[in-house]
């Protein structure tokens, strides 16, 4: 491989002129197979506010390295899995988990990720996957959502979708709750894992999956972003009997009662796990507890 082509992924896209090569490639509206990375191949059409990274599969490698690790090594999905991405944006996460498994929910609540996310679907001819155009919080019914500049900054809260910079914009969205999805009046097969990263509000999304968390007993894939968070999911950790495996640091996290800025506690990205699978998947990823 060209020796460019092949060190790109150590390429800094905030530098003015990488930023500038790029952006003369990418034209807004056209579509792109990406390059590199765990969906390579896929067709993603470029959009003012995606970024280069996403566009060239290089967005959140850690995690995905870590995931086929324990998917593999673990059978953790399977043909009749079924996995939710909670917080799906523009769909990477979603086409990865359609090539793992039999069905996915990717849950949105932003109107125009919606419609990257469909249409990055329908690009790449995913029929195991539905959109559910709504956010995932404590109760059923609409919500005040916010949108600011780029389609990594929507969020229920209004401070958090602005970044301190101009005012996002405001829609009312419908909520609902993941138990309510799975065990509501259209029952349906039960979660075996959960990606959530919903940029602040997994508060609300945790006090809405108690009964999955009881009967599924899937598996969490959560980016954690702020205290409330972190207590969220100690409260899940502790409650539903779960063990955490920090990503960011590649070590089990000891207290499951304590958050940041504690080394040993609750914070970052983390891979959930139920204490009755946690010894063997240790021993399988040779992951000491």
């Amino acid at each position: 491989m060209n020796p460019i082509l092949r060190n790109i992924r150590d390429v800094r896209f905030h530098s003015v002129l990488a930023r500038k090569v790029l952006a003369r490639y990418y034209r807004d509206g056209r579509v792109y197979r990406v390059p590199f990375g765990p969906i390579r191949g896929a067709r993603l059409r470029y959009a003012r506010g995606v970024d280069f990274h996403t566009m060239l599969g290089l967005r959140e490698l850690r995690n995905f390295r870590f995931l086929l690790r324990v998917v593999q090594a673990g059978s953790l999905l399977q043909p009749k899995s079924v996995a939710c991405d909670v917080g799906a944006n523009i769909g990477t996460y979603s086409l990865w988990f359609s090539r793992q498994c039999g069905q996915v929910y990717a849950f949105e609540a932003a109107p125009d990720s919606v419609t990257r996310l469909r249409d990055t679907l329908a690009l790449n001819d995913v029929r195991n996957a539905e959109v559910i155009a709504a956010a995932c919080i404590d109760r059923t019914g609409p919500v005040d959502f916010f949108v600011g500049s780029d389609h990594h900054s929507a969020s229920l809260s209004s401070d958090w979708a602005g970044g301190g910079r101009a005012a996002p914009s405001r829609f009312v969205v419908d909520g609902i709750t993941l138990d309510g999805f799975f065990y509501g009046a259209q029952s349906r097969t039960g979660p075996t894992f959960i990606k959530m990263d919903i940029e602040g509000g997994g508060v609300l999304a945790l006090k809405g999956c108690r009964l999955c968390c009881q009967r599924a007993r899937p598996f969490f894939l959560i980016e954690s972003h702020t205290p409330d968070e972190d207590r969220a999911i100690g409260e899940v950790l502790v409650g539903h009997a779960y063990h955490a495996y920090r990503i960011d640091t590649q070590r089990w996290v000891r207290f499951r009662d304590r958050v940041h800025p504690d080394p040993e506690g609750v914070w970052g990205t983390m891979f959930l796990c139920p204490a009755e699978f946690c010894e063997r998947l240790q021993r399988l990823l040779g992951m000491p507890p």
